[in-house]
Formats: C-alpha cells, structure tokens, sequence
C-alpha cells in the first residue's frame, strides 16, 4: 500500500491545477502572434520541457509546502521560481537552437501569467479550505501514549484530523526501548575509547539518558492532553462513533481482539476510516515511528518493493548510471575548481577518502572533497559539530554548497551507491548505532545515497536522538521506495542546496 492520503490531497490539487495554468499560458502564446496553431509536434515539445520545468521550480522553491501560506514571502517564492525556470527553458531551446515565433510568446506569457495566476490560485484555495473544510475526528483505541504518538504525527499547521480521545484497552503495550542503555548493550568503556574522549562520553551519557526518556510508561502530561473515552469495548465504540460524528477509528494492532475486529468491520464497511496505529502515522508524517515499530509489522506490512521489485531495481540503477555519467561531465569545472583551491589553501590530498557501511554491511570507500585539517581525528573518530573548528575556510564553502559530495558520483558508477538512499555511516559508529538503537541495520538493505529522505527532511545532527529520528525516515524511505519519491527527494535535495540548510 503507497501512502497517497493527505497532505498528499492538497499538495496534488496544488500541482494540478498548476499545471494546467502553465499549459493554458503556453497554448496561448502559441495562439496570440499568428491567431492559429503552426507546427503542433514541434509546440507539444516545447511544452514538455517547459512545463516540468516550471514545476520542477516551483517545487524546489516550497510552493507546495501547506504551511507556507500564501502572503507575500509565498509570492516572492513564485517569482524567484519562474525566473530560474525560464532562465533554465531559454538556455535549454538555446543550446538545442529550438527557437522560434512562438517561443517567446510562450515562455513570455508563462512569465507573466504564472506568478500572478498560481499566486491568486493559492489565495482563494486556502481561503476557501479554511471556510469549508473541517478536521475529521478520530478516535484512538490503545493508551494515552498512543494517543500523543498519534497527535504528533498529525500536521499542526493545517490538520485534516482532531483526536476526540481515546478508548483504552485492559493491557498496556510492553514498554520498548528504541534507545538502549551503551553498557547494556555490550559496548565497554575500551570499546568508547575509539570514538575519541569527547563523543564517547557524550554518546554514552546521551544513550542511558534516553532510554528513560523513551520509556512509555505512565505519561502523565499525555493523560492530561487526551480525553479517555472509557474501556475500548465493542459497545462503547459504537456509541463513541454514532455521538461524536467519528470518521476516523486508528487502533493498535495488539489491542484488537476479535469482537472489536468484528465492530471495526462493520464500521469500515460503512463508511468508517480504519487504521492501524503504525500506518496511520506513517502515512501523515511520511516517518516510521521507532517507538510502535515491531517485527510482526515489518514481516506483513506492504511495501518494501526496492527489495523485492527487480524490474524497480534495475531501472533505479540505470537512472543513477545516467545522471551520474552526466553530473561528472557537467560538474567537472566545478570539481577542478575545488580541486586547486583545496590543494592551494591547505596542506594534504584533495579527495577525502573514508570507510562507510554500504549494502548489507560491506565497506567501501566513499570519496569526497577534503574540508577537514589533515589530522582532524587525532583523538579518534567524531562527529561533525556546528563550526566545527578542525574544517578549513575552503572546506566551509564546500560543505555549505555541499560540493564536497560530488566525487561520491563516483562511487554510484562504482555500484556502491545510488542517488537516493539512507546515507552510509561510518564502521565506527554503525556498531554503537546499531546496539542502540531497534531496528537500524535494516537500513543497509538498500544501497546508500548521497542524498536521501531523511536528509531533506531532518537538519543535519550529531546525537543518538539524530540519528534515531532519521532512521524513522531512513526506514519510511526503504518500505516506499519509489520513482516519484527518489523525484521528491532529489527536488527537495535542490532546495536543501541552494537554501543552505542542513549542511556542517
């Protein structure tokens, strides 16, 4: 099953009726000079690569972000977004010498039409959604931390959900543990002195920590945030649903038994929402929360088609084989611009090559653009840090533009990686995430990229919390892997970049 639902809806409408604006201006410039239309194959060209294009721009720009409103940040966001794409269209028809009449008048109109049009098109659909549209109610059946789970995962800014309460059920779920404690884990003081003296300790004080943090027992504040419902029986739901106008049932999967499936049965086939509690958030947060996440999900849930799908496979291989080829040969004035300024500025090689886990485990050797002192882990392996002193002013430039990861388009011809991916971490670390953190190496059952999900949706961080919430992420990436996604990602890899978010 592929997570289409909300806030996927109105990002869809968005982009539609888009679309459609950018094809109406094209038509007509087509149309106004000559009062006809001339050379349709050559026009119905014309419009394939300007209106992706266009798209494309607006996406990167986070036009269809919902909680970006539509004042005047959004319509400056337009105007930026269609001055790049018509830069990128008439540098494009340039090249290619695909020039005529009916080109300027088309991209000209798409210019003038498209900030104006998508901008008063956004104004009267959030105005109107806010009028005519009100959140559905939803009632949770599980505990008040199920509840609080679900509250976080639900979209603040606009929400299509209001949790009305909960129905609880006579057994807590057991107590998990996303976060283990490091010496109940196995790994001894010896064993942290490899990290390097200061993120040993911190890692090692931050893992104990944490674990009683996560601990969902009793949570007191959450009982204060939800309404209780009372006992989670198959009347009581009923009534719950009939009084309370409910749309929406989201149950934990070890809370049904078989009368309450036999209710929620009939209350699906009548019209009812039914979730189970994982899916559920997963599919309006596009995260898996490590905190619900068990085996008995991830041996029957839907998905996971880039592990099965060899066809899938095969065409993610060739689309990174394809741009790779093409981003070296585009990239490489750039490279050996990086290349001369790291070799002038600072004593050591230019490529940074480190071990990283890869596919199933294995090593490889990952390149990139040194930004770092020769003997920046003297005291051992560290993760990088908000100004990290021991990166060099070249290297400053090149991890806030995020040049230094262009050589890694090298390692994808290699095989070793992919575009799109969970990025890959070093051996060092891997073994402490790995102890302590549930459910982390199946992330390494898809090859790593160098972007990914959780990169463009999470800032760049140093800590087990860090690195626990990109795997939720990391493991949403993995069980939806698809075309449209890796296409999500990159776009968003685009604002990331020219945004200079994320970046250390």
């Amino acid at each position: 099953m592929k997570y289409r639902g909300y806030p996927g809806r109105d990002k869809v409408t968005l982009f539609v009726v888009d679309a459609c604006l950018i094809a109406v201006a094209a038509v007509a410039g087509w149309y106004l000079p000559t009062g006809q239309m001339d050379h349709g194959s050559h026009q119905v060209l014309e419009l394939l690569v300007v209106a992706p294009t266009f798209l494309a721009a607006m996406y990167v720009c986070n036009m269809y972000n919902l909680a970006a409103g539509h004042g005047l940040g959004m319509f400056v966001k337009v105007l930026v977004a269609v001055g790049t794409a018509s830069a990128f269209c008439d540098g494009f028809f340039h090249v290619f010498r695909w020039k005529n009449a009916t080109y300027y008048w088309s991209l000209g109109l798409c210019m003038v039409v498209a900030p104006v049009a998508t901008h008063a098109w956004r104004r009267v659909y959030f105005h109107s959604a806010r009028r005519l549209r009100t959140p559905e109610k939803l009632v949770v059946v599980g505990s008040a931390r199920d509840a609080e789970i679900l509250n976080a995962a639900i979209d603040q800014v606009r929400p299509r959900y209001s949790v009305v309460g909960m129905l609880g059920v006579e057994a807590e779920r057991p107590a998990s543990a996303p976060l283990r404690p490091i010496a109940a884990a196995g790994v001894g003081v010896a064993a942290l002195a490899s990290y390097g003296a200061g993120t040993a300790v911190a890692m090692a004080r931050e893992a104990t920590t944490m674990t009683s943090v996560m601990e969902p027992t009793a949570p007191a504040a959450a009982e204060e945030n939800v309404t209780d419902l009372g006992a989670a029986s198959s009347e009581n739901l009923l009534e719950v649903v009939a009084t309370r106008d409910v749309k929406v049932v989201v149950v934990r999967s070890d809370a049904m038994t078989l009368e309450l499936a036999g209710v929620l049965t009939r209350l699906r086939f009548s019209g009812i929402q039914v979730y189970s509690l994982l899916d559920f958030c997963m599919r309006v947060s596009e995260e898996i929360p490590l905190e619900i996440l068990n085996e008995f999900w991830l041996s029957v849930a839907d998905g996971f088609d880039l592990l099965q799908a060899r066809f899938f496979r095969r065409v993610k291989r060739l689309a990174d084989l394809l741009l790779a080829s093409v981003g070296l040969v585009l990239a490489l004035p750039l490279m050996l611009l990086a290349g001369v300024a790291i070799r002038l500025t600072s004593p050591g090689p230019v490529l940074f090559r480190q071990r990283r886990v890869g596919w199933m485990g294995r090593p490889f050797e990952l390149l990139k653009f040194r930004s770092m002192q020769m003997e920046a882990e003297r005291e051992g392996p560290q993760w990088a840090a908000v100004d990290d002193p021991r990166v060099t002013a070249v290297g400053k430039i090149l991890r806030k533009t995020h040049f230094d990861e262009l050589p890694q388009m090298i390692n994808v011809l290699r095989g070793q990686m992919s575009f799109v991916g969970p990025r890959p971490e070093r051996p060092e670390f891997v073994g402490l995430l790995n102890d302590s953190i549930s459910f982390y190496h199946l992330r390494h059952y898809v090859l790593p990229g160098i972007t990914g999900w959780a990169q463009v949706n999470y800032p760049y961080g140093a800590s087990l919390e860090d690195a626990r919430r990109k795997l939720q992420y990391d493991l949403y990436y993995v069980c939806n892997a698809s075309p449209l996604l890796d296409l999500r990602t990159l776009l968003r890899t685009a604002r990331v970049a020219l945004f200079r978010q994320g970046s250390r």
